[in-house]
């Protein structure tokens, strides 16, 4: 809202229903991150000109029966259901859900977070102002309450070629700023053996919930230095403002 308010354009893409928390943040205003439906109707603004991810059933089969898609088209966003309808896409705003609930993990799911996150960019930066885009990968934190490697493994990777993306873009770019850092630490893991040469890891779970282990926070492009010790989460909100030339 507030990137938006100064002419940027924004864009979410997350590899859960658009409804979840993360990407819910960013856009909604309720008392209860359940609250799926609810937080669908904030997806119809102004402030957002891209959101990819899953999701469908709340904002076009709800129990209401409001069809939202509806008021994106009003608000011209190109509504897409298929992964593939994304790379014909050129301009504009879209609102890409590709799945009824939530994504399948990878690599059922497919490219979808690379594909998603290479066209936003695409997109976004075709406003000469600026963007702001957010990219979850989800299941991370899913994979670390099954207390599942294998699944972490895929995901970790899947985020990484994602990052990879991004990272290029503002090599090639040099105003960009990149933010890679998590939420909070899932599953307590951590690794207890391995070998290099055999190619094998041995993890091990502490427990299937949060932990307070500190989260790490990497930055690249200018002000990443900005991002640097030891500090509330919070803080991190402060410092992209800050990063934008935002007050508030």
């Amino acid at each position: 809202e507030y990137a938006a308010s100064q002419g940027y354009s924004t864009g979410l893409i997350a590899a859960c229903k658009m409804t979840h928390a993360t990407p819910a943040a960013f856009v909604a205003h309720v008392e209860s991150r359940s609250q799926y439906e609810d937080i669908a109707n904030y997806f119809v603004t102004d402030s957002l000109d891209l959101f990819l991810g899953g999701g469908a059933d709340n904002f076009y089969n709800r129990t209401d029966s409001i069809n939202l898609g509806v008021a994106l088209e009003e608000k011209g966003f190109q509504l897409l259901r298929e992964l593939k309808e994304l790379e014909m896409v050129k301009e504009g705003k879209v609102a890409g859900l590709f799945a009824n609930d939530h994504l399948e993990a990878y690599p059922a799911r497919g490219e979808f977070l690379v594909q998603s996150t290479s066209k936003a960019i695409d997109l976004l930066s075709q406003n000469e102002k600026g963007f702001f885009l957010l990219v979850e990968g989800s299941q991370i934190d899913w994979a670390g309450h099954d207390n599942d490697l294998s699944y972490l493994v895929e995901e970790m990777l899947d985020f990484d070629r994602a990052v990879g993306v991004a990272l290029k873009f503002a090599e090639e770019n040099k105003n960009t700023l990149v933010i890679i850092t998590g939420d909070h630490e899932t599953g307590g893991f951590s690794l207890n053996n391995g070998s290099p040469k055999e190619g094998l890891v041995e993890g091990k779970f502490t427990t299937t919930g949060h932990t307070a282990v500190g989260v790490p926070v990497y930055t690249y492009g200018p002000g990443a230095e900005k991002f640097m010790g030891f500090y509330e989460n919070t803080a991190i909100f402060e410092k992209m403002m800050n990063a934008f030339g935002i007050s508030h």
